[in-house]
């Protein structure tokens, strides 16, 4: 799995005005069973997506897409880890 940690640059309001076309890359991940939890951190300076992958290559070439990605908005961070115990209810929606 990796995680994906993204770092607001740019003011909230510019984020927000883009927010529609985040969600609707969001939800096409979702469908797919690529993404399998998004949100933002409580201190609302940027954002988490864990992403069902062993390859950063792949999960980067995702992240291009994504509109926050593509009009410069956040920086982002990769971190890879071999997930050891996945819980059995994650599992089956993973499925």
């Amino acid at each position: 799995m990796i995680i994906v940690t993204f770092k607001f640059k740019r003011p909230l309001e510019e984020l927000l005005a883009k927010f529609e076309e985040h969600n609707k890359f969001l939800d096409e991940y979702f469908a797919n069973n690529k993404f399998i939890a998004s949100g933002p951190l409580e201190s609302k300076t940027g954002a988490i997506i864990i992403v069902m992958s062993d390859s950063l290559e792949e999960v980067k070439n995702i992240m291009k897409l994504d509109p926050f990605c593509v009009y410069d908005l956040v920086d982002l961070e990769f971190t890879l880890f071999q997930a050891s115990k996945i819980s059995p209810n994650l599992l089956s929606h993973c499925v």
